[in-house]
């Protein structure tokens, strides 16, 4: 019994009233909906201290973001960066190149327009273009740094002057010569010292002065003359003056020649276009971008250099299309401008495309073949004397200069230096360079030969020229064959020094050489291409194009000339050790004697150096043929089908393939089932199905030889007996329509003897191997 002054428990309530509450209020009785969603619950938790905490926590925290994101955005202080490296030279202290490091290109643009002439070199020091052209650049200097100023800005220095002016140039480096007035002249030529000085040359004397137009008729595809007055302050000589110079950005080997022929003052002056078949005149406004525009669109070459820029491009494209084109692989030396087999190149393009027999033609096609009979003859005689006049000291003239001609890469070109001074047609204007106002006759002529020996005895150590040694006649006559065909051929030259890949890829191995020159026609339509395998003279290259013409030369299938020691190679592809496998490699040379044996299946796996799933497709082929080693009468090879150009019937279009010919009847070939996997098991499959019964048999035998686990050697076995039945009961047939009973008959003794070996003594190998045997005889 509890008293009245007791407390209450506070963990029970009291029970109500079903009718009633608490306050006696009707309004406060709440039905069971209600007391669901607006009541509490009784065993509810209630908000702890640690809830509240937590709660607290995160307004702050979103509170602070908002703060932070607020404050940075209204910092209007710049962001931190650090500190540039410092500049450092790029040339060495004692070069006869300026390095402009630090990048102040205001100070070396003055200094180089107060130079007659000079060749600036903007770089950037991470890049390896620039890194290269800076060797190359030193050589041109040691060479011409009495006529030419060298210069060299780092146009890359965070903060430079020459960083701010120039910050979008997408390709290093950028080479410029200034001359003293005008706009600086860009050099697009290889990053080559020979070349660079031969621009630097052409520079010097960018026009020429010759007696008569014949004199340059012979020598040049394209002559610009002018008919001008060249006294000083003419305004038509300062145009066609920048016209040649502008053009050289185009024609850095001044492939294209300006020649100028004085006239009287009074008298108008004009400009003649000469081309291979006819004369142009220039009736346009007087100014370097009209002329020179000009010139491009009404010039057409017969012959030209291709000169490919070793990126991306389509120089080449703009040749190989849509036509055939012949191909003329020879030695180009910049420093000397006459080139035997490329002048019989012109001269029997004349003749090819000299339909009508034009007399201009005709008369052009005289000066070619006497200018190159005269260049011969000059040659000879100028190298008799500079090697007579050569005195001891003065074969210190050029040092330590590796000769190109002997090397297949084009590096360590030379390293020249002149042990005394020569005349300069257009001298530095520095007056610490010791050079007489006025020369007599005598030592004008003097200088003028010290200037040929020195440039001839460079240019023989770069490559020594190449002349016909049969005469310049005969072979068989293509005049007019261009008008023969709807496809004409075009004639092209390739630097062979520079661009042997290109020949190599066509199957010309120039190494072998003793000119390293060779011919190919390349057919980009018809995907063909021919090598010319007789030596280059003029009689063989005119039946050359003669034969081609008459559609009688044979496609050339060789593309692969051999593989460099750095050039990656799949593995297994030669076979050392006796205890190694490996596979047969096939080329152009040896595929079909290897696919065309009889009595012996050939599987030829094709793969490419640029497919990245032939490694693991190889994997697997390589694993199916150490499984069937034991069969002598398949053969496993495989080619590279991208290196080596194969007859139609072989080529493959994509790559990997596996390609089976069977021993009898190879026109009956097949490839792996293009949706199914390449795996072990699918071309175990492959095979088995396409082999005839009796190589079936060895096949299965072979492989359940290599089987290791007895559960899986005994289903092999089973299957082997099973398809051992199966060739008895097609053998049975045979037997009772044949009329050669005794021969099958000892075929049906073999095969009994071989399924009961299968089912007794699988152990017997000799045994199994000797039945075998006796089934393929």
């Amino acid at each position: 019994m509890s008293s009245p002054l007791q407390e209450p428990d506070l963990n029970t309530s009291p029970t109500p009233d079903p009718g009633t509450t608490d306050n006696n209020d009707p309004s406060a009785v709440c039905t069971d909906s209600d007391s669901d969603t607006d009541g509490p619950e009784p065993d509810a938790p209630r908000p702890t201290l640690v809830l509240k905490m937590l709660s607290l926590l995160k307004e702050l925290s979103i509170m602070a973001l908002v703060a932070l994101a607020y404050a940075a955005l209204t910092n209007e202080r710049p962001p931190k960066v650090s500190k540039s490296p410092a500049a450092y030279p790029f040339f060495p202290r004692d070069s006869h190149v300026t390095d402009w490091y630090k990048g102040q290109i205001t100070a070396a643009i003055e200094e180089a327009r107060a130079s007659d002439l000079a060749f600036v070199m903007f770089y950037a020091p991470w890049d390896a273009e620039s890194q290269n052209a800076r060797r190359e650049l030193e050589l041109a200097a040691k060479y011409l740094h009495e006529k030419v100023a060298f210069a060299a800005v780092n146009c890359w220095q965070p903060g430079s002057e020459c960083k701010r002016q120039y910050s979008k140039v997408y390709k290093w480096p950028v080479l410029i010569a200034y001359p003293t007035h005008g706009r600086g002249i860009q050099y697009n030529g290889p990053l080559e010292a020979f070349h660079m000085i031969r621009f630097l040359l052409n520079m010097c004397q960018p026009l020429v002065r010759p007696d008569k137009l014949d004199d340059l008729m012979g020598k040049h595809n394209i002559v610009v003359s002018a008919n001008i007055n060249v006294l000083p302050g003419s305004y038509d000589y300062a145009v066609f003056y920048a016209t040649a110079l502008r053009f050289l950005e185009r024609d850095p080997f001044r492939d294209t020649v300006f020649a100028v022929f004085p006239q009287k003052y009074d008298d108008e002056g004009s400009i003649f276009l000469h081309n291979w078949n006819g004369t142009i005149k220039y009736d346009g406004e007087w100014s370097p971008d009209s002329i020179a525009q000009w010139i491009v669109m009404n010039s057409h070459h017969l012959t030209g250099w291709v000169t490919p820029t070793g990126m991306k491009s389509v120089t080449l494209a703009t040749f190989m299309q849509p036509g055939p084109t012949l191909i003329l692989f020879t030695p180009k030396n910049p420093l000397v401008r006459e080139n035997d087999y490329y002048d019989m190149l012109r001269e029997i393009a004349h003749e090819y495309f000299n339909c009508e027999t034009e007399t201009y033609v005709s008369t052009r096609l005289k000066l070619i073949t006497a200018e190159r009979t005269r260049n011969k003859e000059n040659y000879y005689k100028l190298k008799n004397k500079c090697l007579n006049r050569q005195t001891p000291a003065r074969r210190g003239v050029i040092t330590n200069l590796s000769n190109i001609w002997t090397n297949t890469t084009f590096r360590d070109i030379c390293n020249c230096v002149s042990s005394a001074p020569i005349y300069t047609p257009c001298p530095k204007s520095d007056t610490s360079v010791s050079v007489p106002d006025k020369l007599s006759p005598n030592q004008l002529q003097k200088a003028v030969r010290e200037e040929e020996c020195h440039n001839f005895l460079l240019a023989e150590k770069y490559a020594p020229p190449i002349f016909e040694r049969r005469g310049v006649e005969g072979g068989a006559n293509v005049t007019g064959l261009a008008c023969a065909t709807n496809s004409s051929l075009k004639f092209v030259a390739i630097d062979s020094l520079r661009f042997f890949q290109f020949a190599e890829r066509l199957g010309l191995d120039l190494s072998k050489s003793e000119d390293k020159s060779g011919v190919v026609v390349v057919n980009e339509k018809m995907e063909t291409h021919h090598v010319m395998a007789a030596n280059i003279s003029s009689a063989n290259l005119r039946s050359y194009v003669h034969n081609f013409t008459q559609k009688t030369l044979s496609r050339s299938l060789r593309s692969k000339v051999y593989i460099n020691a750095s050039e990656h190679v799949y593995p297994y592809s030669n076979c050392s050790k006796r205890e190694q496998f490996c596979l047969m490699e096939l080329s152009s040379e040896n595929f079909l004697s290897t696919i065309l044996q009889r009595n012996k299946v050939v599987l030829v796996f094709y793969y490419s150096k640029q497919c990245s799933f032939c490694n693991g497709i190889g994997y697997m082929f390589l694993t199916v043929a150490k499984l069937l080693v034991g069969v002598d009468d398949i053969i496993f090879a495989r080619i590279d089908g991208e290196s080596n150009l194969l007859p139609w019937e072989y080529t493959m279009e994509s790559y990997p393939t596996i390609l089976f010919l069977p021993a009898y009847g190879k026109s009956e070939s097949r490839t792996f089932p293009k949706n199914l996997p390449i795996t072990v098991p699918n071309l175990i499959g492959f095979i088995l199905t396409n082999v005839e019964p009796v190589l079936k048999l060895k096949t299965m035998w072979s492989i359940c030889c290599q089987t290791k686990f007895a559960a899986e050697k005994a289903q092999c076995l089973a299957s082997l007996r099973m398809e051992t039945l199966s060739i008895i009961g097609r053998t049975l047939r045979e037997w009772r329509i044949s009329a050669q009973k005794q021969k099958i008959l000892y075929k049906l003794q073999v095969l009994k003897h071989l399924h009961l070996l299968f089912a007794h003594s699988p152990e017997d190998h000799v045994q199994i191997r000797t039945y075998l045997n006796k089934l393929r005889g």
